[in-house]
């Protein structure tokens, strides 16, 4: 699907919408006020010219760590061809505000899309990402900026799980791995500035 029109869309069902308050109180609520759950949200332009980066082809799986509202999620089902795309959040409230989404885009949006968007399967799942099976991503998205040593390095482990050929999009941090060869740098604008987005691929 042409950016243009992958935006009318994700502006209609983000319309009226706040993650950010959605993210304030969840945090609250469950007492989780770490940095590493900063709310942040992606621009659908800067996102897509990231991605193209990491050359998404079809029948690939997405997976996108810390998918908020799912915002990058549902981008990268409308201007990829994935045939899966899989959000994974740490806070549920954020989680549920993207399948309610989720359920706006396959009432009202979906049916009138072509076969391949009617066939792709998206999914949001609630969960701390460094324990959920990654094996099947071809593509993985992670905005990292306020992700400290520790889980960085977790994370870091965990990617090195990913299978051959494998790409991630680091936003925010570099990795240090031998089994993630860096590809290429882009900047990538975002609500709150700008961010270096690195792109690895699995040896």
């Amino acid at each position: 699907m042409e950016l243009a029109h992958a935006q009318e869309i994700f502006e209609q069902l983000y319309s009226g919408f706040s993650g950010y308050d959605i993210a304030r109180s969840e945090k609250e609520r469950m007492g989780r006020q770490e940095a590493a759950t900063t709310y942040g949200e992606v621009i659908p332009a800067a996102f897509h010219d990231v991605m193209l980066a990491a050359s998404p082809k079809e029948g690939e799986v997405f997976f996108d760590l810390g998918s908020g509202t799912g915002k990058a999620t549902i981008l990268a089902a409308l201007t990829f061809p994935f045939s899966r795309v899989v959000g994974i959040e740490l806070l549920p409230g954020l989680g549920d505000a993207a399948r309610q989404v989720l359920g706006r885009y396959d009432a009202e949006i979906r049916p009138r899309l072509p076969p391949e968007h009617q066939r792709q399967r998206i999914d949001f799942i609630d969960g701390d990402f460094l324990i959920q099976d990654l094996s099947e991503a071809d593509v993985l998205f992670a905005h990292g900026t306020c992700y400290g040593p520790e889980l960085m390095g977790k994370l870091t482990h965990k990617l090195e799980e990913l299978k051959p050929g494998a790409r991630v999009v680091m936003a925010g941090q570099t990795l240090a791995s031998p089994e993630l060869v860096f590809q290429k740098m882009k900047v990538m604008k975002t609500d709150w500035g700008s961010a270096l987005a690195a792109v690895y691929q699995r040896r």
